[in-house]
């Protein structure tokens, strides 16, 4: 259920409902819009009016059909005081189905704060879906029902299931959803002669309210055409010249105005997520068995199952048990299409999985932490591969979580089409299925016991990292999941490994690195060239700019706003930027954490940024990160370097980090305490800078041995006193955890050295910085 400072504990409990308008009339002289929500789903309904006198009618003809539809009596209905809900006929209707009607008193605003919060996700939805396509403003009835069918189908803030599934009981099938107003071919069955055209070009309306398929507008003709074939050309908008220049103005409640009193709109932001992402749009595999089963392709789906339920038979994943009467989670069923690089289906996957949101803490499960690997680890890994020329294979492990012994007693009911012996009865996992809270841990920890029985340790700083030695010969091994990287000094020993690991799990292994947790990598030379085409084409699959900048971020000052609650849109793309320059486009990563700031606060310029730092990544998508080791470079080096009076006189601090002149770690990073002048900002970086590089040196010190990491600075004075134990007195002001630099200096556990600042490298880590400086760091950074 969704949460709620009101206790209601089915649908129908609350109903509440409001009037929006006037709006300009609508195709069919629609005015204004009818608003309902049930408290307890938060499920939507938008029906458009021609006058408020309809609204009564309308009210009590959906509540009706709300009892059908759920199989849940509605108790009682809120409303304001509008004169169309305080009507003899209005109240003598609810009297009729037996519910209370309750109205709220005047200016306490939050008593149908729900249905405001509706009424503004729909309004702010409906103007943007319609002015991204250019439809005409006629057209907004269908806009606002387009926006609550999306709503009713997708998770909100404070709810475990969409509001569609807590009223139905059943999965939405969101497979058939198009962007609204764009193009679409529709087959014409009518008006097409024989030698005439096979379709017609019509704007799509969304899904049909009354009949299967989609609702179509023809602005030639003026008529509305439902149809189930169709192509959608989802990039395209209004045709021609036929939008209106006329806008909806954000609706503020008919009679409560006053939106101060409004919570956060919740889901209001995920729907322009899910509108702008295209959601269903390449979507071929069914949302639900009961889809599975009416599809085109029920037979594939039926192979695909009965694949998935004779593997976990064959695994002694379950048994089938008596029910323990409580505490039984439900099972359902993933599909997926497998493609080749032409798009073609290549295989049906089907696998059923546990739905462990229901699971509860100290009962079915306990522990759920798994470490997840770092990249700079696998950065690492390559650039020693590159100055040892060590031979590298990758694997996959095949089912990997259904290997892991579960230590919880857990019972679930069986996947749908899955018949049990006795009817009633369950089954009793013995090994971590898909879905648990716990399946990762257990595979963790399966994993472990594994490679510690075949020799391998793991590395301290990175628990997703280990190393096997055997005599002069040395195996690293890294491991995301079920993904995992070999590198050893020679072939032998990785088939040796190889046929270990293969007597305790089903491994499909590659003597060749094409890869990895989608990250293409391309063996160069004596070295290797990392790209994410990929994902940065998931990130311009909706972006129409086309300028190609010369600079990550435009020369501009962005300011917060107050806080108004999570931009999902916004936040998604901050992710998969991050993720990116994480792991290969350090370029980017001042630009994306100075973007990530403001989160919580965006406006049109935090959006108008970051659609020009997509455009960047757009211009530069061929570009890759080269960690190829040069035996003429030092070892380790570190370029640190800070940015001091930044931000409310936060300094920006930044470095990075190098084996062999290869790129292998970075960051950059807002300091939370303020500086109060340039050697300090630049002596607390030294600190921030050599804690993280020592990482390296000890993480891999059986491979590296020992080595002098060099430090570059372009600031004397951070240098001087960070180099001579008598200077400190210069900085006794500052924080003693910061003094941990001089320490390495003076004890020699690093070398620090002046950079000028025209060859300083992590520069583009503390500020923004212009087309030729960037275009000069890239070729610093070996090749970003």
């Amino acid at each position: 259920m969704c949460e709620s400072r009101e206790l209601v504990k089915v649908p129908g409990d609350v109903i509440v409902v409001d009037l929006v308008g006037p709006f300009p009339p609508s195709i069919q002289k629609h005015l204004y819009g009818l608003v309902i929500q049930d408290h307890f789903s938060l499920l939507i309904a938008f029906i458009p009016l021609q006058s408020k006198g309809e609204a009564v009618k309308e009210v009590l003809n959906w509540l009706k059909g709300f009892t059908a539809l759920s199989g849940h009596k509605v108790k009682r209905l809120r409303s304001d005081n509008a004169g169309e809900f305080v009507s003899n006929i209005f109240n003598k209707g609810l009297r009729q189905l037996a519910i209370i009607h309750e109205t709220s008193i005047p200016y306490e605003h939050h008593q149908n704060g729900k249905v405001e919060q509706a009424n503004r996700t729909l309004s702010e939805t409906a103007r943007a879906i319609m002015l991204d396509k250019k439809v005409e403003i006629a057209l907004w009835p269908w806009a606002f029902r387009n926006a609550a069918w999306v709503f009713n189908r997708i998770l909100h803030a404070g709810c475990d299931r969409m509001p569609w599934e807590l009223v139905t009981g059943l999965k939405p099938n969101v497979a058939i959803l198009r962007v609204f107003g764009c193009i679409a071919y529709v087959h014409d069955h009518l008006h097409r002669k024989d030698l005439g055209a096979k379709s017609i070009k019509l704007i799509h309306l969304g899904v049909a309210q009354d009949a299967k398929g989609w609702l179509f507008w023809d602005p030639g003709r003026r008529i509305f055409i439902r149809g189930a074939s169709a192509v959608f050309n989802e990039a395209s908008g209004m045709l021609g010249d036929e939008s209106n220049a006329a806008v909806i103005k954000t609706i503020e409640a008919t009679r409560i105005t006053d939106s101060s009193m409004i919570d956060e709109i919740e889901g209001q932001d995920t729907v322009f997520y899910l509108m702008s992402m295209n959601v269903g749009v390449k979507s071929g595999a069914p949302a639900t068995y009961e889809e599975a089963m009416a599809s085109n392709e029920k037979t594939s789906w039926e192979a695909a199952m009965k694949e998935e339920l004779n593997s976990l038979e064959d695994m002694g994943v379950w048994e089938e048990v008596s029910s323990p009467g409580r505490g039984v989670l439900g099972s359902r069923w993933v599909y997926t299409l497998k493609t080749n690089m032409d798009g073609e289906v290549v295989r049906f996957k089907a696998r059923a999985v546990v739905q462990g949101h229901r699971q509860i803490k100290g009962v079915n499960f306990e522990e759920t932490f798994a470490p997840t690997p770092m990249f700079r680890s696998l950065r690492c890994l390559l650039a020693i591969v590159s100055a040892y020329q060590w031979e590298t294979a990758t694997f996959d492990v095949k089912t990997a979580y259904l290997n892991s012994p579960l230590e919880e007693e857990v019972f679930i009911h069986p996947p749908a089409g899955k018949t049990l012996r006795v009817a009633g009865n369950v089954l009793c996992l013995k090994k971590a299925m898909y879905g648990l809270k716990q399946a990762a841990r257990c595979w963790w920890n399966h994993l472990q016991t594994i490679l510690a029985t075949v020799g391998f340790q793991m590395n301290d700083g990175d628990q997703s990292t280990y190393s096997y030695k055997q005599g002069e010969d040395v195996v690293m091994l890294w491991v995301h999941v079920d993904d995992g990287i070999l590198a050893a000094s020679n072939l032998h020993l990785i088939m040796k490994l190889w046929e270990a690991l293969s007597t305790a799990v089903q491994l499909k292994w590659d003597l060749t690195l094409h890869s990895i947790v989608g990250i293409e990598v391309q063996q160069v030379g004596r070295g290797f060239r990392l790209s994410q085409r990929a994902l940065i084409a998931k990130l311009l699959a909706d972006h129409t700019n086309n300028f190609s900048p010369r600079q990550p971020l435009p020369n501009m000052v962005l300011k917060s706003e107050a806080a108004r609650g999570v931009d999902r849109g916004y936040l998604s793309k901050i992710g998969m930027i991050l993720y990116l320059a994480q792991a290969m486009r350090p370029n980017v990563t001042f630009v994306v954490n100075y973007l990530a700031r403001f989160s919580m606060a965006t406006n049109n310029h935090h959006w108008h940024v970051l659609r020009h730092l997509i455009s960047y990544l757009g211009s530069t998508i061929d570009e890759s990160l080269t960690i190829e080791a040069n035996p003429g470079r030092k070892v380790v080096e570190m370029y640190i370097d800070a940015n001091w009076g930044g931000e409310g006189s936060r300094s920006q601090q930044g470095y990075i980090g190098l084996l062999w002149g290869a790129p292998v770690m970075w960051d950059s990073k807002r300091k939370t305490c303020v500086a109060s002048s340039t050697f300090q900002a630049e002596y607390m970086a030294l600190a921030f800078g050599a804690k993280d590089f020592l990482w390296v040196v000890n993480n891999f010190k059986f491979v590296l041995g020992e080595v002098m990491p060099q430090l570059y600075s372009d600031n004397m004075a951070a240098i001087k006193v960070a180099g001579n134990d008598g200077s400190r007195k210069k900085a006794r002001h500052i924080e003693q955890e910061f003094h941990v630099i001089n320490e390495m200096v003076v004890k020699k556990k690093v070398v620090l050295s002046w950079v000028g600042s025209k060859d300083q490298l992590a520069d583009i880590f503390t500020k923004n910085l212009g087309g030729h400086k960037v275009q000069f760091f890239k070729k610093g950074m070996a090749g970003v």
